[in-house]
């Protein structure tokens, strides 16, 4: 079994002790899914909202593709629940399509419901309950594909699982950053915040991007532009 910290491939550690080697390598080798250096915008640029500049990417569509990825990833968090003793109620996630293949898998598994927050394609949350429902007093397992910055499953979903009478108990992301906001996810959760993997991703505002100074400064990619063509 993998050892934590473990470095997979450039720019990738494990995380996860249970999940088998071969099978890790394997997803996260897949083309298009690592972007390990580069000069990326998530979320895009979408109205007053500015999108920060991340350094890497990394991008959960080419998992929705493969069944078999997603049915290792949900056998993998749901040994951490079991291991953890994690007792919830409702997953509750972003409507991002391939985010819901695997939250309806887990859901499957563990026998509760399912709850989605608006999600928008430029990778932005909405602003209201999508499907599902969550009711006061519900245990609330936060869950995302990705989480680039960490701040998703850290503060976000987190605040509108609060709003709408829950309790957060514990997250689940197959692979998170290494920005600021991964590292208050990983104070806020402990044992009881589960990635499969960590991703080497420095995070910049945009104003205020190191790569956009360089005088050799490679052009911004929008996340939109990779995210269609996987």
């Amino acid at each position: 079994m993998p050892t934590s910290g473990e470095l997979l491939k450039e720019g990738i550690s494990v995380m996860s002790e249970t999940f088998p080697l071969d099978e890790l390598c394997e997803i996260v080798t897949t083309p298009g899914m690592h972007l390990p250096a580069g000069h990326f915008q998530y979320p895009v640029t979408d109205g007053n909202r500015v999108g920060n500049h991340l350094d890497a990417l990394f991008i959960i569509e080419p998992i929705a593709g493969n069944p078999r990825f997603i049915q290792s990833i949900i056998s993998d968090i749901y040994c951490w629940i079991a291991h953890e003793k994690v007792k919830f109620d409702v997953i509750f996630a972003p409507s991002q399509p391939a985010v819901k293949q695997m939250v309806r898998r887990l859901a499957e598994r563990t026998r509760v419901r399912e709850a989605y927050w608006d999600w928008l394609p430029t990778g932005w949350f909405g602003d209201k309950l999508l499907s599902g429902e969550i009711r006061p007093g519900d245990r609330v397992l936060v869950f995302n594909g990705v989480s680039q910055q960490g701040r998703c499953v850290g503060e976000r979903l987190p605040s509108f699982v609060r709003e709408l009478g829950g309790e957060p108990v514990a997250a689940a992301v197959f692979a998170i950053g290494t920005g600021p906001g991964a590292k208050k996810a990983k104070d806020l959760y402990g044992s009881k915040l589960y990635s499969a993997v960590q991703v080497d991703i420095n995070v910049h505002p945009a104003d205020n991007c190191p790569i956009c100074a360089q005088p050799d400064a490679p052009p911004l990619v929008r996340w939109t532009d990779l995210h269609e063509v996987t």
